[in-house]
């Protein structure tokens, strides 16, 4: 059986994009313009621009190793939330672009943001690096991100397959590597 949760319930919008659990057991519900919530198996609490959210729409929901929140707006930038105040971060901050579509944290603690049509930002905890097809990124428009046991980034893109970052180098994979679709929404690494 199943239990339906909507706007009647709590949640802030109908339109959910996003989701993750963080390491309290909490749910939280990235919506498309109505922000972000936070389920506790109970009651619904609901976080928006108003409390301090960079932007309503969001796309993408993480939980970093010190316990913050990062939530990726759709083209307000990432806001990084400690469980009392909201910081954000925007192209001025040097973020490569305000739409961030997917968010990873490597096993140094760096968060990498994908941005659509800005390429890919590392965050070191206070400054930004970017990467974009300037330095060898096959597309600027990266849909998901993961490491592999070798400490190695991997950027799916919407339209330019995937590309493998080492640390200095891009390596790109698309239908003429045999991908068998450029169009890459997601990418999963088995355990």
């Amino acid at each position: 059986l199943f239990t339906n949760y909507t706007t009647d319930e709590g949640l802030a919008l109908d339109h959910v994009y996003s989701s993750y659990k963080d390491e309290n057991g909490n749910l939280w519900f990235g919506t498309i313009g109505g922000g972000v919530s936070k389920y506790d198996g109970k009651t619904f609490t609901n976080y928006s621009d108003i409390q301090g959210l960079a932007g309503n729409t969001v796309w993408s929901i993480i939980e970093d190793k010190n316990g913050n929140l990062w939530f990726g707006t759709d083209g307000n930038g990432v806001s990084k939330y400690d469980g009392k105040v909201f910081t954000n971060f925007n192209v001025k901050q040097g973020l490569a672009s305000d739409l961030v579509m997917c968010i990873k944290e490597d096993r140094n603690g760096n968060l990498w943001f994908g941005t659509f049509k800005g390429g890919v930002s590392k965050y070191d905890g206070r400054n930004f690096t970017n990467y974009s097809t300037a330095q060898g990124l096959t597309n600027n428009d990266v849909s998901d991100i993961i490491e592999d046991k070798n400490g190695e980034m991997w950027f799916g893109t919407l339209g330019g397959g995937v590309s493998r970052f080492d640390g200095k180098h891009f390596t790109t994979y698309t239908t003429a590597n045999g991908l068998s679709n450029n169009t890459i929404r997601s990418i999963h690494q088995d355990k």
